[in-house]
């Protein structure tokens, strides 16, 4: 697998969009896969209205996002396709890597977790109109990206993928979904090529997506690193 550094001093934190409105033996499609388990995370507490993010169910009652959109917020709740709405406990949180991993009490088929090859295709759920939308994705390189932190405080390592995408503000959390596995989630577009994102790769989540319990945690305050 093809590794390099990149250094990302450019990158444009996808942010919380304002809300205005709204493989394995698996027969299904990659992008009804990644459909099925995708949610959007509305979070309040940050600002006069809610922010919000993608997200996706990676194990049981487990749904994974990135730490910017919870972060400060005093009430979660996540939509799914259907357009049932579903409280959500925030139950682990890295402030460093920005993500965050749920609690939402639904018996929704969760995404099996995996990697991918540099130069797979795949799909990623957007929900920018409030409806989710299959959005395509082609891997360019696995690599060691070392960002800013939510609070812009420090340079901090992570691995992760460039990919080629169409990717908008509001993107943030949407989960890479590769032969029907999850492998990264979005967290920042590119200032440099309007066709780039970054994403993290869905292993930094592992010791999160573990946490037991419905315990929710201490998620701090709103992040005050520039978002997009």
């Amino acid at each position: 697998m093809l590794t390099r550094s990149a250094h990302l001093l450019l990158v444009a934190v996808l942010g919380a969009a304002l809300v205005t409105g709204c493989g394995g033996d698996d027969q299904r499609s990659n992008s009804q896969v990644a459909m099925d388990a995708s949610v959007r995370v509305e979070a309040e507490g940050c600002g006069s209205q809610p922010v919000a993010g993608g997200g996706a169910f990676v194990a049981a009652h487990r749904v994974i996002t990135v730490a910017h959109v919870v972060a400060g917020a005093t009430e979660v709740e996540v939509v799914l396709p259907d357009r049932s709405e579903h409280k959500a406990l925030v139950v682990a949180i890295d402030r460093e890597k920005d993500l965050a991993v749920l609690d939402v009490n639904v018996d929704t088929a969760p995404l099996r977790r995996g990697s991918m090859r540099v130069g797979a295709k795949g799909e990623f759920i957007t929900w920018r109109t409030g409806l989710p939308e299959t959005r395509a994705f082609t891997s360019l390189a696995f690599v060691d990206i070392r960002a800013a932190d939510i609070d812009d405080t420090e340079m901090v390592p992570r691995r992760g993928y460039e990919v080629r995408a169409a990717v908008e503000p509001g993107d943030s959390g949407s989960v890479l979904v590769a032969d029907g596995a999850a492998v990264a989630v979005m967290f920042a577009r590119s200032t440099q090529h309007p066709d780039r994102g970054w994403a993290t790769d869905i292993s930094e989540a592992d010791s999160l997506i573990r946490t037991e319990g419905v315990t929710p945690v201490d998620v701090g305050s709103c992040p005050t690193a520039d978002e997009d």
